[in-house]
């Protein structure tokens, strides 16, 4: 597998390249697109506006694009714009901006989490893969709203602001279906029945190792659990 390493920070370009896609990141930074997408300028808004729609606070975040045909690039000061549902890259302190599509990316792994583009339901957004296995993932959706802000003293809310909000779903890898799915006792358990598992084990698993349904890590632990035991038996 092939691996790419550009660096974008102050005054840098790409630092190496084994084939010719250096040359189309470097039009990009002229303003031409490119099969990975384009270069940008973004101008800061004149008023005050409180946070922020990219997912992380800070944009000093190392990932690595996987590209459909088996090539990797490891990219610097990377975030993902959640109003436009893609990922962008600072390319150096003059508001340059480089925003990748989708078209050639197979996922992005940004700080050891996993992140792919899917389209259904006339609705095309980027997503946190949460878990993967079995037949099914669990994945984490992002959005964000501008919220105005009021000039009435009762409202306490002078300045606009962006307000972030995480969503969960369950994705069918055999129906390519995404759907609403929440952290909680009932949805869970009734993965669990789909696939016909002992629910009392799981209960007592969760409750021997202190776990909670609503907790993220706890449901990655409690899945790992659940399906690393299938596999046992099937012999994976």
């Amino acid at each position: 597998m092939r691996i790419f390493i550009i660096s974008l920070f102050l005054f840098s370009k790409f630092v190496y390249s084994q084939t010719n896609s250096q040359i189309d990141f470097r039009s990009a930074l002229t303003g031409e697109s490119t099969n990975f997408g384009t270069s940008f300028f973004y101008n800061q808004p004149n008023k005050v506006i409180l946070g922020s729609a990219y997912l992380f606070d800070e944009w000093n975040n190392s990932g690595e694009i996987q590209t459909i045909t088996g090539e990797r690039f490891l990219v610097r000061n990377i975030n993902l714009n959640i109003s436009r549902n893609a990922f962008e890259a600072k390319i150096n302190d003059n508001d340059s901006i480089f925003s990748f599509n989708f078209n050639n990316i197979k996922q992005i792994i940004i700080n050891d989490k996993k992140y792919k583009n899917y389209f259904y339901n006339e609705d095309n957004r980027v997503y946190e893969i949460i878990y993967s296995d079995n037949g099914f993932s669990i994945l984490k959706g992002f959005s964000v709203k501008l919220v105005t802000g009021s000039g009435n003293p009762m409202v306490n809310r002078s300045n606009d602001k962006y307000v972030k909000k995480e969503s969960y779903f369950l994705r069918s890898e055999q129906k390519k279906t995404i759907e609403n799915f929440k952290l909680n006792k009932r949805s869970l358990n009734k993965l669990f029945e789909k696939r016909n598992k002992n629910i009392n084990k799981i209960q007592r698993f969760l409750d021997s190792n202190n776990l909670s349904y609503k907790n993220e890590k706890d449901v990655i632990r409690l899945l790992e659990f659940v399906f690393s035991e299938w596999k046992l038996k099937k012999g994976v």
